[in-house]
């Protein structure tokens, strides 16, 4: 927006002066708008140079108003002495010698100004590439104009040489802009360099023009020459008052790589430049240019130079990135304590920031057993290192192991100390923590063996209390292995005592009622009701003895092929005809392969799941299906009755668990069914369990393994 400006406003100034004499009131207005501008520039710049935020650019800003002081001054004594006589000032004249101190001011400007990081010699580095540009413009202007206009008589040599001064020195500013605009200094804020540089391009296309002029004769202070002036005025006006942006450490625009590549070829470009000029001359005319002969030659010797002092720079480099990689302090110092060189670490460890100056003592930072300058005068006659503090700026103190060695400085003369400190603080602390977890340990240890005795003393307490104990579980396991031995004899005894007289009983009551069919109706009844609780009894003792041979591992099992339909069918052929066997159902799909099980276990374990199924579901139909699963048989007796809940699923297994245990249950039973078919399953080598029947009842089911083909 402000280069709009400023090139509106010199549009404007060109169309109104295109054409005025001296003595018009027009003149008197765009002289004295010119110089206002003009001067304007000069107080804006040095008023920069006071602004608390541009302290790191005050001589840049100062040189540049002394720069536009000094061409604001020529302006205004060549206007005025065109105002007074209607001629110009002739050439050369004293005044020109404002143009060419406010040209050397403007070079010295930006010589002064760093460009990239910071880094050792980068001032010989800038002086070199600032006199190899300046000599180069130089000869490339005597090359390319002023020889020429010197050969064809353009106007007398002296004034064709003193007016090229001002174009010249504008050129060599605005090249040396350039080389800003492509490295900016970083760690500084960062100027509009490419703005300024648009500024003095026109200052040097106004001083071309006006040079011209001179030496044509026709000069007047109006028109498009005065228009490029007025610009670059404004332009720097709109410069110097902007607000400077904070400091950057790197440029933020994009390609800053390859700028920073392009930039150190500016100087050997413009070298072949000339040479290439010079030679190109001296093919086509013949004769060879002394001047360009002679600056080409001094830019070669120039550039050789710089290539050292690069080659030197990328060396120091390495070191500098070496030593400020490290995490211990690195210094260099007097005898006296002064320190002139410090690593990065050090100014950490002080508390102090990157870009605090060298001045920088050891004296306040710096304890030890012995005063400083004994201590650094031990360390120049034969070095010395131990440990001392370090205080930083908030004089917190931090143990360091330091180093000093005498090194000889032959720009000086004399002895300098290199010192290195590595931080013990975090040793310190590992030491201490050592110590304290040393003690802790000791103490513990103390602690342990005094519990370790009474554990001993309680160990020992129990262990007599244990062998006690055990000998009373072992007298109280012969006791009950002795009382179930008895249980076991006596059951038996009893069950096998209590089989005869039930099957007497059984037997008399069938043999009464097929002798005496004529018997009266309630005695028939009576001796019928009589004959089933014989039976059930007589299972009941059955289920008894397999039971009680299977926990005295007197049931012999005798694993097999079985062929399952052959089974099913006898046991379904135990229930009376006249009874609940309309409900059974055996549903056996044809070609089933023979099981490994015990003939007689399986048997039992199918009649006591029908016999629960066809007491407990009396009214639904109660089914007998198989399939083969894998390896083994699938075998499930299904019946549509009240179901068994989930939480009683396994306890259902159990002995005598029954789920109506209460004196008033309509179906009669002992708990031993589902127990001993578990007992015989498992002992087959198989398992089972109670599964949902849908849409309502249960399965018993069980798993058997194939017999091997």
């Amino acid at each position: 927006m402000g280069t709009l400006i400023a090139i509106s406003v010199a549009l404007t100034y060109a169309l109104l002066t295109s054409r005025v004499a001296p003595g018009e009131g027009l003149a008197v207005w765009a002289v004295a708008a010119f110089l206002v501008v003009r001067v304007g520039a000069a107080v804006v710049a040095l008023a920069a140079a006071r602004r608390p935020e541009a302290s790191a650019l005050a001589p840049f800003f100062r040189y540049w108003g002394l720069t536009l002081g000094f061409w604001a001054l020529a302006d205004a004594a060549y206007r005025l002495a065109w105002y007074s006589t209607g001629k110009s000032l002739p050439v050369p004249s004293l005044v020109d010698l404002l143009r060419l101190a406010g040209g050397f001011a403007l070079i010295a400007a930006l010589t002064r100004q760093p460009s990239g990081p910071w880094e050792r010699f980068g001032r010989v580095r800038r002086f070199l590439d600032s006199a190899i540009l300046a000599v180069a413009i130089t000869a490339l202007a005597w090359l390319v104009f002023v020889r020429p206009a010197v050969q064809v008589g353009f106007a007398p040599n002296l004034h064709v040489l003193w007016s090229a001064v001002g174009p010249v020195t504008d050129l060599i500013g605005l090249v040396l802009l350039l080389r800003l605009v492509l490295l900016p200094p970083e760690g500084r804020p960062l100027l509009p360099f490419n703005t300024m540089a648009a500024a003095l391009a026109l200052q040097a296309g106004y001083d071309f023009v006006d040079r011209y002029a001179l030496l044509q004769g026709e000069w007047a202070p109006a028109g498009g020459g005065e228009a490029l002036g007025l610009a670059s005025s404004l332009l720097l006006i709109h410069v110097f008052l902007r607000r400077l942006p904070a400091a950057r450490s790197r440029p933020s625009r994009r390609g800053a790589a390859i700028v920073r590549r392009l930039e150190p070829l500016l100087a050997i470009a413009l070298t072949y430049a000339v040479a290439g000029s010079t030679a190109v001359d001296m093919w086509l005319s013949g004769n060879a240019d002394w001047v360009g002969v002679g600056a080409s030659a001094f830019l070669g010797l120039m550039l050789i130079a710089r290539q050292g002092v690069l080659a030197g720079q990328a060396e120091m480099r390495q070191f500098q990135a070496l030593v400020d990689a490290s995490a211990d302090a690195a210094f260099i110092c007097t005898l006296e304590g002064e320190v002139l060189l410090a690593n990065p670490a050090l100014r950490r460890m002080l508390g102090t920031a990157e870009d605090v100056p060298s001045e920088l003592h050891l004296e306040p930072h710096l304890e030890a057993d012995v005063g400083l300058g004994e201590l650094l005068q031990a360390a120049a006659a034969q070095g010395w290192q131990g440990e001392v503090s370090l205080v930083d700026a908030g004089g917190a103190r931090y143990p360091i192991a330091l180093s000093l060695r005498p090194i000889r400085d032959d720009r000086r003369g004399g002895l300098l100390l290199a010192g290195t400190g590595h931080d013990l603080t975090q040793v310190k602390q590992r030491e201490a923590e050592l110590r304290r977890a040393l003690h802790e340990v000791a103490e513990a240890r103390r602690e342990l063996e005094a519990l370790n005795q009474q554990l001993e003393a309680k160990v020992e307490t129990r262990t007599l209390e244990l062998q006690q104990t055990v000998a009373d579980l072992a007298r109280l396991n012969e006791e009950l292995k002795e009382l179930d031995r008895l249980k076991t004899e006596f059951i038996a005894l009893v069950s096998h005592e209590l089989r005869a007289p039930l099957t007497n009983i059984r037997g008399g009551i069938e043999l009464v009622l097929e002798a005496y069919p004529d018997l009266a109706p309630q005695a028939r009844d009576t001796l019928t009701l009589v004959q089933a609780e014989t039976e059930r009894l007589g299972g009941f003792v059955e289920a008894i003895l397999d039971l009680s041979a299977l926990e005295a591992g007197r049931f012999p099992l005798h694993l097999e092929p079985i062929d399952l339909p052959a089974v099913v069918r006898t046991v379904i052929s135990r229930f009376p005809k006249d009874g609940d066997v309309d409900r059974l159902r055996a549903e056996l799909p044809p070609g089933l392969p023979p099981v490994r099980a015990d003939e007689r276990a399986l048997s039992s374990v199918l009649f006591h799941l029908v016999d629960n199924a066809l007491k407990y579901a009396p009214l639904s139909e109660v089914r007998v299906t198989a399939e083969v699963v894998g390896e083994g048989m699938r075998i499930a007796v299904h019946d549509r009755g009240p179901g068994i809940p989930p939480e009683e699923r396994e306890r259902i297994f159990e002995m005598f668990h029954r789920l109506d245990a209460s004196d008033a249950r309509e179906v009669y039973g002992h708990g031993l069914g589902l127990h001993l078919s578990r007992r015989l399953v498992e002992a087959m080598g198989g398992h089972i369990h109670i599964e949902d029947e849908e849409p309502g009842g249960t399965q018993v089911v069980f798993w058997l393994p194939l017999c091997d083909r």
